[in-house]
C-alpha cells in the first residue's frame, strides 16, 4: 500500500509561490575541502574534485525506503489533495561549476522541481576547483528540518553507516500548535529594506557573505539587530521580520518529511530576544498554521491571483507584510554529506526568492564563520544594494 499524507494549509500557500516564481526550493550547498582524503579514511581514494555519481545514487537507493517523502507527489484536489509516495526519486545530476563563485546565482539553482510529478528532490554534483554538493528540497513538502535530516541520512548511508529514516504518512501541522488562535496577516505597511524597486520584475536573486569571526551572543537577536541597524542606511519607516520557527520543539526527537514550520512577527528596531521569548512561550507561531489551514479548500487559482497582486502591490510601493524573513538554521556540521570521495569544509543554505517578500534571509554557522544568504526580487536588489546590506550586517556581527 502507498503511503500518504495531507497537503497543509502552509504548504499549499508555498505550492502557489513555487507556480508563480519557481523554484521555490531549499537549497542546502556543501562546499568540499579539495584534494585527496589526507586522514586516508575513504577506502576508494577518489579525488572530491570528480564526485562519482555512481556512489551517490547508489546512497539514494540505500536511503529511499527510510524516506518514502523522497519520493511524493501531489494528487488530489482542494481539501483532499495529498503527498503520495510513488513520485520518481530522488535525481543525482552532475553539473559544470568552473567558475562559479557561489556568491550568486547559476543556472542549475534556478533548476524547477515538479510537485505533481516528481522528483521534488534532487542532488547535484557540482565539479569545479571547489567540488561542491547541492540538496535541493522541494519547500512545499520540506523545510528545513527535513532536509537537514535527509542530508543527515546521505551521509550515513554514503560512509556505510545505518539511516534513521523520517515519518511522513498522516502527518499534519495542526496536530503541533495546541490551542492558538489565528493570527491574521499584518497590513502591508512595513518597508522594503533597500528603498524601492527599480523594477517590477517578477524575478529573484541572491547574494552571500561569510562572516569569518562572530562576536559572542546568540546569534538571531544580533542578527535582527543587525538588519535593521543596515536597513536604516536605505529607509526610514517601520520594518517587520518573519522568523520561522520549527513546530517539532513541541515533539522532541521527532523527524518527519514534511513543512512543519510556523512563524512569529518581531519589529528588528526592538530587543529581539525578549520579543522572540515572549512569542515562543505563548506557542504564537502556531497561529499562522492555524490561519493557513483555513486556505485547504480554496482553489489554487484564487490563491495564485491574490499572490500576485499582493507581490505586484510590494514592488510598485516599497511596502508588504514582512519586510524580511529571517531564517537560523544554526551551526551545522558541514562533515555531513562525507563520503565517497568527498570531504566538506563549509555549507550554506540558499532560501527561496519571492517578489512578494522584499528579502529572505538563511543565516548557518559552521567552525568557520556564519554564512548570510539572502533572496531578494531583483528590483530590489539592483545596484549592489542586496550585497551591500548584507556587508553591512556582515560588519555589524563581526568581531571588532
Amino acid at each position: 500500500m502507498t503511503v500518504s499524507r495531507p497537503l497543509t494549509g502552509l504548504e499549499r500557500v508555498w505550492l502557489v509561490a513555487d507556480g508563480l516564481w519557481p523554484p521555490f526550493v531549499n537549497q542546502l550547498v556543501v562546499e568540499g575541502a579539495g584534494g585527496l582524503d589526507p586522514t586516508g579514511l575513504d577506502p576508494t581514494g577518489l579525488d572530491p574534485a570528480r564526485l562519482d555519481p555512481a556512489r551517490w545514487r547508489a546512497a539514494v537507493d540505500t536511503v529511499l525506503p527510510a524516506w518514502p517523502g523522497a519520493r511524493a507527489r501531489l494528487r488530489g484536489a482542494l481539501g483532499w489533495t495529498r503527498w503520495v509516495a510513488d513520485g520518481a526519486p530522488p535525481a543525482v545530476v552532475e553539473v559544470d561549476g568552473a567558475g562559479w563563485d557561489a556568491r550568486g546565482p547559476a543556472p542549475f539553482t534556478a533548476r524547477p522541481l515538479d510537485p505533481h510529478a516528481g522528483p521534488i528532490v534532487e542532488v547535484l554534483l557540482v565539479s569545479g576547483a571547489t567540488p561542491r554538493v547541492i540538496l535541493r528540497t522541494h519547500h512545499a513538502a520540506f523545510d528545513g528540518r527535513a532536509a537537514w535530516a535527509l542530508a543527515e541520512d546521505l551521509g550515513a548511508a554514503l560512509r556505510g553507516e545505518p539511516v534513521r529514516g523520517a515519518a511522513f504518512a498522516d502527518l499534519s501541522d495542526l496536530a503541533y500548535v495546541g490551542d492558538v488562535p489565528p493570527a491574521p496577516e499584518p497590513e502591508a505597511d512595513a518597508m522594503a529594506p533597500t528603498g524601492p524597486a527599480t523594477t517590477h520584475e517578477e524575478a529573484c536573486t541572491w547574494a552571500r557573505i561569510t562572516v569569518p569571526s562572530v562576536t559572542r551572543g546568540r546569534v538571531l537577536p544580533r542578527a535582527l539587530a543587525a538588519f535593521a541597524s543596515a536597513a536604516a542606511d536605505f529607509v526610514e519607516g517601520p520594518l517587520r521580520v518573519s522568523v520561522p520557527v520549527d513546530l517539532r520543539r513541541h515533539h522532541p526527537g521527532l523527524r518527519a518529511a514534511a513543512n512543519l514550520t510556523g512563524f512569529v512577527r518581531v519589529d528588528p528596531r526592538l530587543p529581539a530576544g525578549p520579543a522572540l521569548a515572549s512569542a515562543l512561550d505563548a506557542r504564537a507561531e502556531g497561529g499562522v498554521v492555524r490561519t493557513a489551514h483555513g486556505l485547504r479548500t480554496v482553489p489554487l487559482w484564487a490563491m495564485a491571483a491574490a499572490g500576485r497582486r499582493a507581490a505586484r502591490a510590494t514592488l510598485r510601493t516599497g511596502r508588504a507584510a514582512t519586510s524580511a524573513t529571517v531564517s537560523n538554521l544554526g551551526r551545522l556540521d558541514p562533515r555531513v554529506l562525507d563520503g565517497a570521495g568527498f570531504r566538506g569544509e563549509r555549507l550554506y543554505w540558499i532560501p527561496p526568492g519571492n517578489p512578494g517578500t522584499p528579502l529572505f534571509l538563511a543565516l548557518t554557522g559552521h567552525p568557520h564563520g556564519v554564512e548570510l544568504c539572502g533572496a531578494m526580487p531583483v528590483g530590489f536588489a539592483s545596484g549592489g544594494r542586496l550585497t551591500t546590506l548584507l556587508e553591512r550586517m556582515a560588519a555589524e556581527l563581526s568581531v571588532g
